[in-house]
């Protein structure tokens, strides 16, 4: 079977609440060395940006096609408050590596206080980043298992989910992210954003690794447990989850599932 690596970064920063311009440019900073470190992609986190003024006053979308174009890398911008089309979504801007805007992607099920601020998206886009396609799931998206396996059925071969989890919320939403991977065969970059004390990280790269005698699927998770802002890499054999999910997906029987 033939490899098709993709390095893949999952990048945990801290807001500036002072200031959306200084935010921008630390994010665009972090987001540099993860670049700096060969990824093919980066993910940024949700709510990544302050929000003392709803939607965000200023677009990082900028300043994050300028890093994609200079380093070639692709970039789930994270998703933050953006005025598109007279609307205010949770928008995830997704940039090619040629700096181009490949289109966004909405927060479907918003959260709690999320309701007062925006609407929601209705729909789940495939980008296809020349050589390899993905799906973005926000947050509590990840919660509900049917947008994973829509993605699954229509190609998707990476899953970003940026996110926003509080402390408590770690372990479990750890353990959604582990079963949307192991239920799809389909690797998941889940980077969370750090503001202590509510927010504490704990951002994870989930792939899989095929015991060869038993032909079992293995989580291989790569996370940081350290307090602060932290990068998060991973090589992920796509051919390796792309043969795993048609053998998985072959033994589906939908006319029972009605």
């Amino acid at each position: 079977m033939t490899k098709k690596i993709v390095t893949a970064a999952a990048v945990q920063l801290k807001p500036i609440e002072t200031s959306v311009e200084k935010t921008i440019r630390h994010g665009v900073a972090l987001a540099r060395r993860a670049a700096e470190r060969d990824a093919d992609i980066l993910c940024l986190p949700e709510h990544w940006l302050p929000e003392e003024t709803i939607p965000t006053p200023v677009s990082p979308v900028p300043s994050l096609q300028g890093l994609a174009r200079e380093y070639g890398v692709a970039i789930v911008g994270g998703a933050f408050y953006e005025r598109v089309k007279g609307q205010t979504r949770l928008s995830v801007p997704v940039i090619r590596n040629d700096g181009t805007l490949a289109g966004r992607q909405f927060k479907v099920h918003l959260f709690y206080s999320e309701k007062k601020h925006a609407r929601s998206g209705s729909s789940y886009n495939i980008f296809d980043l020349g050589g390899y396609k993905i799906g973005v799931l926000v947050c509590y998206d990840v919660d509900f298992p049917e947008p994973s396996r829509i993605y699954a059925l229509r190609g998707a071969e990476m899953i970003l989910c940026p996110s926003r989890i509080v402390r408590p919320g770690i372990v479990p939403w750890q353990q959604y992210v582990t079963v949307r991977c192991l239920e799809n065969r389909i690797p998941i970059v889940a980077p969370n954003v750090y503001s202590p004390p509510w927010f504490t990280g704990h951002s994870m790269i989930i792939s899989l690794r095929e015991d060869p005698r038993t032909k079992i699927s293995h989580p291989r998770i790569s996370t940081t447990s350290n307090e602060g802002e932290a990068i998060v890499l991973q090589e992920i054999d796509l051919a390796l989850h792309n043969r795993l999910r048609r053998a998985r997906f072959a033994d589906r029987r939908p006319e029972t599932y009605r």
